[in-house]
């Protein structure tokens, strides 16, 4: 009987052996972000902040109000796991996550990843809004890999704090594709001659393989103020465009500025398929949109135009093709009822966007590969409220 038993335990054996052998330690996290904001330190310090903070891939920017002491402050960040931050201080790195820092000018963290070989630098800031009144896109950068441009505005009444970072586009969706080898080759890029100075061009994109598998065919060029998240590009791309932010500067008279465009030859829709019977167009508009001052809430790719929350919105109707730089100027025209409130704006109860693309349906991802739409000098007009 004993002998019998023996096959059994062998065999047993060997399993524990197998299974002990596949079980190793799940490797220490490469990745170094930051990802997010502590809720509790944010509702410490509702009463100063406006909105949401805006992170980048290397900045995290807060905007506060007017008179906000910003010379000792604790912001607590959420990074990925195992992650962490420091600073340097007195010649040394320390622990720099809700450590109190003088935010009167931008501080700088570097984020470790959980395996020690990996780090990057963020730049974190405390401004005053300044109110989008004139973007001249003169202001921009590559993204920290050089794979493609940002775009910012540059506060001259801060010099000590200057940068501020209202524009997005959705070129960091763009790179899932792959085929972005160069920034030109981005849908959003630099425009060398613009109608003074530097411009903007925006392009729409064939997104290859990726895009015929994810049923994204098309990414059109787009630029608009608010935040692009791109680790929803791919999931939720309506979702991913958060427009607007709460730099109103009064009353919104008109929308004005400079643009040229040509449709690309082929109109595709969503699915890929040919559509001869339409051709692209461009898309020009600002909408002014009511919002909860403590709570704010973006509209997003799916109601930027339809939300009930729009009070007013410049939109270019009717873009045409024009070769040369044309200037348009556009009144806001109400919607939904809604007039202006003084009282709402006097309580940052007030968000504006402006956007700019190259397929006024490529948000579905509808429009012709190599529509291109060049803009520069807009402005937006703001009737002064007392």
């Amino acid at each position: 009987m004993k002998l019998k038993k023996l096959p059994f335990l062998m065999m047993a054996g060997s399993m524990l052996f197998f299974l002990s052998s596949c079980i190793q330690e799940e490797p220490l996290n490469a990745e170094c972000d930051i990802l997010g904001v502590d809720s509790i330190w944010l509702s410490r310090h509702k009463d100063m902040i406006i909105g949401n903070p805006m992170i980048t891939n290397t900045t995290v920017s807060f905007n506060v109000k007017k008179g906000t002491d910003c010379s000792k402050l604790d912001p607590s960040f959420y990074l990925t796991p195992g992650a962490r931050l420091t600073m340097e201080k007195d010649g040394m790195s320390i622990d720099a996550n809700g450590a109190v820092r003088d935010f009167t000018l931008p501080q700088t963290y570097t984020a470790h990843s959980e395996d020690g070989a990996w780090s990057k630098k963020y730049m974190v800031s405390f401004n005053y809004p300044r109110p989008a009144t004139d973007c001249h896109f003169e202001y921009f950068e590559l993204e920290k890999k050089g794979r493609y441009y940002i775009w910012y505005e540059n506060d001259s009444s801060d010099p000590a704090n200057p940068r501020r970072d209202y524009w997005a586009s959705g070129n960091a969706g763009f790179a899932f594709t792959g085929k972005g080898k160069t920034p030109a080759d981005y849908p959003t890029c630099v425009c060398d001659d613009g109608y003074k100075g530097k411009g903007v061009v925006l392009t729409t994109r064939n997104t290859g393989s990726f895009g015929a598998l994810a049923k994204m065919p098309i990414a059109a060029g787009n630029l608009f103020i608010g935040e692009f998240k791109s680790e929803k590009a791919t999931i939720d791309p309506m979702g991913a465009t958060r427009f607007g932010l709460q730099i109103v500067g009064g009353k919104p008279l008109y929308l004005s500025g400079y643009y040229k465009y040509k449709a690309g030859e082929v109109f595709t829709d969503k699915k890929g398929a040919v559509d001869p019977s339409r051709r692209d167009t461009c898309d020009i508009y600002a909408v002014l949109y009511e919002v909860n001052p403590d709570k704010f809430v973006p509209l997003q790719g799916d109601d930027v135009l339809s939300s009930e929350r729009i009070v007013s919105l410049a939109r270019l109707e009717q873009p045409g093709e024009p070769k040369e730089w044309t200037r348009f100027d556009i009144p806001f025209v109400y919607q939904n009822n809604k007039t202006f409130d003084k009282e709402r704006f006097r309580n940052n109860g007030y968000a504006i966007t402006i956007v700019a693309t190259s397929s006024r349906q490529g948000a579905y991802f509808e429009g012709a590969v190599d529509s291109q739409l060049y803009v520069d000098e807009i402005k937006l007009t703001w009737e002064e409220v007392n």
